[in-house]
């Protein structure tokens, strides 16, 4: 009995093994294009951002600070990409679902405020997400939008 219950948990460790699991996740070279987006469009328009990319496992993968952008901003940031990355949905549709359902205010780290936008490979599989805010919610919008247009350049 002992040897069956062995070899029973050998096998299945075994099969397990045999069947990887590949998930997709941003580069570190699709970041850096999100962020140099955002940069690009906040300078032309004089805003200052902080711009902070999560992969898929919703740690930072990339960040910058731009100059005159508030420290706050960095965490509102970082709260907007993970607020996106987990819901799968820009923050501002975000802020509606929490708008008709107030109960979701009590999900630990959302932010519900546009500036939040979960990034898709080619291939439509969600690879991470960035979060932009130091401007007004607009500016912040635009700003993660051209980030997101940017990623697979």
């Amino acid at each position: 009995m002992k040897k069956l219950f062995i070899a029973s948990v050998l096998t299945s460790v075994s099969l397990f093994a045999a069947q990887p699991l590949t998930v997709k996740t941003i580069s570190l070279a699709q970041a850096q294009n999100a962020i140099n987006a955002c940069v690009d469009l906040a300078s032309k328009n004089k805003w200052s951002m902080s711009i902070v990319v999560v992969d898929r496992s919703s740690n930072i993968k990339a960040s910058t600070r731009m100059d005159g952008a508030l420290d706050a901003a960095t965490t509102g940031a970082t709260l907007k990409a993970k607020t996106a990355l987990s819901w799968f949905t820009p923050t501002e549709k975000v802020a509606t679902y929490v708008k008709a359902e107030p109960n979701f205010k009590q999900f630990p780290g959302l932010l519900p405020i546009g500036g939040g936008v979960p990034l898709f490979s080619k291939d439509k599989q969600i690879i991470g997400a960035v979060g932009i805010a130091g401007s007004m919610v607009p500016n912040d919008i635009k700003c993660a939008q051209a980030a997101a247009q940017a990623i697979n350049k």
